[in-house]
Parts: C-alpha cells; structure tokens; sequence
C-alpha cells in the first residue's frame, strides 16, 4: 500500500501539473463550471432530479476519460517508462497507483460539482430550507454512481494503455471500446426473448428505485474488478520494456 501510494503520489501531480493545463485537462472543470453553477442556476429545485444525476456520472466519465490514455502510453511517449519499470516499486503498486490516481481526479470532479450545484441551487432559489435529493435512490445514486462509472473508465483505460503505443492511440482504441459496448447494449437488449425482457421488466417494477440503484451498482462493480484484475494479468514487467 506505501508503494502504491508513492505512485499514486507522483500520478497525482502530473495530473494536477502537466496533464491537468493541457487543452484535454481543462475540459472537465469546464464542464464541473458549467454542471455545477449554470445549470443549477437555471433550473433552480428542479436540477435535484435524475437530469443532475447523469450530468454527475458525465463529470466523473469525461474526467478520468481525459487522463487515463496517459497512464502508461504517456510514460512511453516521454521515454520515461523504462525508469518507472526499473524502480524498486511493485507491479500492482504502480497499475493499482495509476488507476487509483485517475479515478480520485473523476471522483474529486464529481464531489466538486455536487458541492457547488448544491450551494449554487439553495443561493439562488432559497425558500427557508435546504434543498437537496430527497429520495434514498437519488441519493445512493450521488454516492455510488459517479465513483463506480469513474473506475469503470479508468480500469478500462489502464487495461487499454499498457499496451498502446501512443496516448491517442489509447484514447481511440478506449473509445472504440465503448462505442462498441454501448451499441452492442443497444441492439442487443431489445433481441433478447420477450420472456427474458419480461422477467427484466417484471422486476424493475417491483423493485423499489433504490435498490434498483444498489443492484447496478453492484454489477458495475464486478465489472470494474474484472477488467483491474485483467489489467494485472497483463501488466508484464519484462514485456512492458520491450514494447
């Protein structure tokens, strides 16, 4: 945990420094100004609803999908790969460092334009009390969605730029990925069986909204441990170097 706290470290500050003043670093606290005070300036009590909900999850995605190409296919274009591969540290302390860095930058975004959508909201349209989600489903999904939809990405994008030899063609082959994975969702879920669709359906309407929330939660979960422990089997040392 000390090693891949060190590389979480150094990840950090390139983060904050390099990558984070570059045109693609820039972007997401864009769109944290833009979520996090326009939009809740405009549609006052209105913004706590599930609209603000996917704009949240969209703050987290776009965030760490603007960094994570750079984790390793960054260090390979610099030529400073070699150097992190030659040092002491473990091979999980520096994939589980990176990956914990890039889904900290997502998260802190999220939490930032919750934070100020909330201020911006109760300034704006004060009635006597605070306004806020009131629902346990809208709220498990502030907590949970963002985070998990962030290291989705981010395992995603480490499992992709082990290998790529550039950082744009991290980024392309990440986004073919999910093009890919979101089309196959989506002529694929209105060809399964009508009785499987029924029995999806069936138990949407009987769930509570909460635990609707908890239950993808759950499986975007399994997925995000998945796809790090693929990126484990595949961080190689020897054959990292190589490439």
């Amino acid at each position: 945990m000390t090693d891949a706290g060190v590389v979480f470290w150094k990840e950090w500050k390139e983060i904050a420094s390099a990558r984070g003043s570059g045109r693609s670093g820039r972007r997401p606290w864009m769109a944290v100004a833009l979520l996090g005070v326009v939009v809740p300036w405009q549609m006052g009590a209105a913004y706590f609803g599930p609209p603000s909900l996917v704009l949240l999850i969209f703050v987290s995605f776009s965030a760490v999908l603007a960094v994570v190409p750079d984790a390793f296919a960054g260090e390979r274009e610099r030529h400073t790969l070699e150097t992190l591969l030659a040092s002491r540290l473990p091979d999980r302390a520096i994939l589980l460092g990176k990956f914990a860095a890039c889904l900290a930058y997502g998260w802190l975004l999220s939490v930032v334009t919750i934070l100020l959508g909330v201020m911006t909201v109760n300034v704006s349209h004060w009635n006597g009390h605070v306004l806020f989600y009131r629902d346990a489903a809208s709220r498990l999904s502030v907590v949970l969605l963002p985070p998990l939809v962030g290291g989705l990405v981010a395992s995603a994008g480490v499992f992709v730029s082990l290998r790529a030899a550039t950082v744009r063609q991290a980024q392309q082959t990440l986004m073919f990925g999910m093009m890919a994975t979101a089309l196959a969702l989506g002529f694929g879920i209105p060809a399964l069986p009508a009785g499987v669709r029924l029995w999806f359906a069936t138990n949407l309407v009987i769930r509570s909204a909460a635990d609707t929330v908890l239950t993808a939660s759950a499986l975007i979960l399994a997925v995000d441990v998945v796809l790090v422990l693929a990126a484990i089997s595949r961080f190689q040392r020897a054959k990292l170097v190589f490439d």
